[in-house]
C-alpha cells in the first residue's frame, strides 16, 4: 500500500517536474524574444505585490467627521461705478505730413532726418523746370515793382487830386466875384441910361420948338441925329443892364451852373481819390498772393520740430498733395489727446466722479474726460476726449489705439438703480438672481435687469446700496463665504 502511494507521487512529482520545466523553458523563450514585454509584465506583478502588502498590512483608520468649509470668494460692492473697456484713438496733432501744394521739380532739399528745426524754416525748394527757373517767383518780383511804383507814385497823384480840387473851388470863387462887380457896376450903367433918357427928352423937346418955327429945318435935323445917337447908347446901355442883372444873379442859371461845374468836379475828384486808394489796396494784395504762391514753391516747417523722414530725392518731379517729409513737433509744445467712440446710452452716463483708466501698454494713467461730445460724430457715437500729458508721448503713436476702462453711473450708485458684474448674475427661464453675503453665508437673492454696458449690467430692483455681490461661480445657497 505504502509502496503504491510512495510510486504514485513519484509519478506525480515526476509530472509536476516535467510540467515545470516545459513552463520554465516557455517562459525563457518568451523572454529572449520579447525581453521589453517581459520586463513591463514582471514590473506590473511586484507593484500588485506591493499594493497588496499595503492593503493587508495598513492599520485601521478612525472615522473623521468634517467640518463645514469656509468657501473663499471675490465681491463687488454696490455703490461702485462699473468701468466699460472701449478701444480710444490716440491723436498726436504735432506729427504730420509735409506735401507738395503745387506741381513743380524738387530743386533742392534744406535739411535731412534728425535735424530739428524752428518754425518758419525752409524745408524743401521747389522749381518750375530742372534749370531751377521759377515763374512763381518772376510773378512776385513783377508785383512787387508794381506795387513799389504804386506806393511811390501815391503822394504825388494824391497832391495832384487835391490841387484839381483847389482849381474847382478857386474857379467857383472867381464866378462869384465877378458876379459881384458886374452886380455893383449895373448902378454906373443905369445912371448913364437915366442921364441919356434925359437927354432924348430933352431933344425931343427942342425938335419941338424948332418945328414950331420956319426955317429950323438944317437945325431939326441936326437935333434928330444927335437924338438918334444917344437913343442907340441909350439901347445899349439897357441891354447891358438886363444881361448884368442875369449873369450877376445868384438864382440865374450861369451861377447855379457855376456851381454845379464846381460839385460835379469835386466829385469826380472823390472818385478819383477813392480808386487811388483802391488801386494801391489791389495792388498791395496782388504782391500778396504773388507772395502766397511763391511760397508754395517752399515748404516750411509749421513748427519747431524734427524731421523725421524725406520721402523725395533732389530733381524729382512732384504733383499737388505728393509727400516731400514727415515731421513731428516738439514734445513740448505737441498735444495729445484720446477719442473713444462709444452710443449715447454709455456717452450719457460717463461718470464725472470717477476718473476713467487709461492704458498705455503696460502703464496705466487715470484722467476725467475733457469733452464729451453732445451729437453723435461717428455715425450714431458719440466721441469722449482724454488729454495725454506730455510725459507719456513716447507712449503712444499717431492714430494708434488704446484701452480705456471708462466708468459709468455715479460713484455712490442709489439703491434704485445699480450695476453690478455680468458675472455675477445667474438666469433661469423666467427669473435673475444673485448671490450676497449675508450673515457670513450665500444667500441668493432675485434682480430686476436693465441694460448692459459692457462687463456690466443694470439692476433696477433687487439690491440695497452697500449690498457685497459674490462675483465667484463657486457657491450655493448657504454656503459658509469669506471675502477673498
Amino acid at each position: 500500500m505504502f509502496y503504491a502511494i510512495k510510486k504514485k507521487l513519484f509519478s506525480a512529482s515526476s509530472a509536476l517536474r516535467t510540467r515545470f520545466t516545459l513552463y520554465k523553458k516557455r517562459i525563457l523563450t518568451f523572454v529572449d524574444h520579447r525581453p521589453l514585454t517581459s520586463f513591463l509584465v514582471l514590473l506590473g506583478i511586484v507593484l500588485l505585490l506591493i499594493v497588496v502588502n499595503k492593503v493587508v498590512n495598513m492599520p485601521p483608520v478612525a472615522p473623521v467627521v468634517k467640518s463645514a468649509e469656509t468657501k473663499k470668494v471675490d465681491i463687488y460692492r454696490i455703490g461702485s461705478a462699473p468701468k466699460v473697456t472701449v478701444q480710444a484713438q490716440t491723436k498726436k496733432t504735432g506729427v504730420i505730413q509735409i506735401v507738395a501744394l503745387t506741381g513743380g521739380v524738387v530743386d533742392r532739399i534744406y535739411h535731412t532726418e534728425g535735424e530739428s528745426v524752428k518754425k518758419g524754416t525752409l524745408l524743401v525748394g521747389m522749381s518750375t523746370n530742372y534749370q531751377g527757373g521759377n515763374a512763381l517767383s518772376l510773378q512776385r518780383q513783377l508785383a512787387q515793382n508794381q506795387y513799389n511804383t504804386t506806393v511811390e507814385t501815391y503822394p504825388i497823384q494824391k497832391e495832384i487830386i487835391q490841387k484839381q480840387r483847389d482849381i474847382a473851388t478857386k474857379t467857383d470863387e472867381n464866378s462869384d466875384a465877378l458876379r459881384d462887380i458886374l452886380s455893383k457896376s449895373l448902378s454906373d450903367t443905369q445912371s448913364l441910361i437915366d442921364l441919356n433918357q434925359t437927354i432924348v427928352t430933352s431933344l425931343d423937346t427942342n425938335i419941338a420948338t424948332l418945328k414950331q418955327t420956319p426955317g429950323n429945318e438944317a437945325l431939326i435935323l441936326s437935333a434928330q441925329q444927335l437924338k438918334s445917337q444917344y437913343l442907340s447908347a441909350l439901347s445899349s446901355g439897357r441891354a447891358s443892364l438886363r444881361s448884368g442883372q442875369y449873369n450877376s444873379a445868384s438864382d440865374k442859371q450861369p451861377a447855379q451852373l457855376s456851381d454845379i461845374t464846381r460839385e460835379l468836379t469835386i466829385k469826380q475828384l472823390d472818385v478819383q481819390a477813392k480808386q487811388l486808394d483802391l488801386n494801391k489796396e489791389v495792388s498791395r494784395l496782388q504782391s500778396q498772393i504773388a507772395y502766397v504762391n511763391e511760397g508754395l514753391m517752399y515748404p516750411v516747417a509749421p513748427f519747431n520740430s524734427t524731421i523725421q523722414r524725406v520721402l523725395v530725392k533732389e530733381k524729382t518731379v512732384v504733383t499737388p498733395g505728393t509727400p516731400l517729409m514727415i515731421i513731428s513737433q516738439a514734445i513740448e509744445e505737441d498735444p495729445i489727446s484720446a477719442v473713444a467712440f462709444v452710443p449715447k446710452n454709455i456717452a450719457s452716463r460717463i461718470s464725472a466722479l470717477e476718473p476713467s483708466i487709461l492704458h498705455l501698454g503696460t502703464m496705466t494713467y487715470e484722467v476725467n474726460p475733457s469733452f464729451i461730445s453732445t451729437e453723435a460724430v461717428e455715425g450714431t457715437l458719440y466721441a469722449v476726449y482724454y488729454p495725454i500729458p506730455d510725459t507719456l508721448n513716447q507712449k503712444v503713436v499717431s492714430d494708434g489705439y488704446i484701452t480705456i476702462d471708462i466708468p459709468i453711473g455715479y460713484f455712490d450708485t442709489s439703491a434704485i438703480v445699480s450695476f453690478i458684474p455680468l458675472d455675477s448674475v445667474y438666469q433661469t427661464r423666467d427669473q435673475a438672481y444673485v448671490f450676497v453675503i449675508e450673515g457670513g453665508k450665500a444667500k441668493s437673492r432675485k434682480v430686476a435687469l436693465g441694460n448692459v454696458f459692457g462687463r456690466f449690467v443694470e439692476v433696477e430692483s433687487g439690491l440695497m446700496n452697500g449690498d457685497d455681490i459674490i462675483t465667484s461661480r463657486t457657491v450655493i445657497d448657504g454656503d459658509l463665504v469669506a471675502v477673498r
